[in-house]
């Protein structure tokens, strides 16, 4: 990685090169380029493999409407444009979680509204990404809810009405600020498919107050708002969260970390399907 880094600090003229994180897809650093302070993500393999085709599509689709701004790309890096704390959560914790809907509603506005999706076979279907139900194991206390999950996913598949660009992975901590003050996400998967799905990431979390994403009063609240504000079905929405939740047990058992969090959640909403 170290002579990766040496190859884009010359490549993309960078200087004043911090590292800010690593994760199992990515190096990530701050840096200053010709476009001012910027991020570099460097990607591992899996990173390439899960995340940077989907998500290179997903920036240029954009252009800047909602998301970050990506300045330039290759096969195997992004150089994105810098945003700024608090994310979302700072709304939650300090129990203003109407206005952190506020903000994913704007921001779906414009995600959702880009008429034409360029490069779709860089992105990820729905269809693709649900496949993995009918082929994965849960621990034998959860079985009923990977059934249930598998026939919702059907259903919600052949009814779906609309497909729009989904970012994929948008909750509190994969939205940040612009200089200028706006919020915008950043962090994308890059998928398409049904409008309603985008919610689901979203009422998983905010993952560190369980005050708000553990409470079935305002998840019943945030459904409403979404419901209303984006003029989608509340059954869908509420479905397709089921669906995830399952979705993210199971990646959760792959990475070999806990699922607690997801598994009371499907517990308190269930009756709601």
């Amino acid at each position: 990685m170290r002579d990766l880094l040496k190859y884009y600090e010359k490549k993309w003229k960078l200087t004043k090169i911090n590292k800010i994180l690593t994760t199992s897809t990515g190096l990530i650093y701050q840096v200053t380029s010709n476009y001012g302070l910027s991020v570099l993500k460097i990607f591992t393999e899996l990173g390439i493999k899960d995340e940077l085709h989907g998500a290179t599509a997903f920036f240029k689709n954009c252009s800047g409407n909602g998301t970050a701004f990506l300045f330039e790309n290759d096969e195997r890096a992004q150089l994105i444009e810098f945003l700024s704390p608090p994310n979302l959560y700072f709304f939650s914790k300090n129990n203003l979680e109407q206005k952190a809907s506020k903000v994913f509603i704007k921001i779906i506005k414009e995600i959702h509204s880009i008429k034409t999706i360029e490069n779709k076979k860089s992105l990820t279907n729905l269809e693709d990404l649900f496949e993995v139900l009918n082929s994965a194991n849960f621990p034998k206390k959860l079985d009923k809810n990977l059934v249930i999950a598998r026939e919702l996913s059907n259903h919600l598949l052949r009814s779906q009405k609309k497909e729009v660009l989904l970012h994929g992975d948008l909750h509190h901590e994969n939205v940040l600020k612009r200089i200028n003050g706006e919020y915008v996400c950043f962090d994308p998967k890059g998928l398409f498919g049904d409008p309603s799905y985008e919610i689901a990431t979203i009422l998983k979390n905010p993952w560190a107050f369980s005050d708000v994403s553990q409470d079935i009063g305002s998840f019943k609240q945030r459904v409403e708002i979404f419901s209303k504000s984006l003029d989608l079905p509340k059954a869908r929405i509420i479905q397709f969260t089921f669906v995830h939740l399952c979705l993210s047990i199971i990646w959760a058992i792959e990475d070999g970390n806990d699922y607690s969090h997801q598994e009371n959640l499907i517990k308190k909403i269930r009756h709601l399907i």
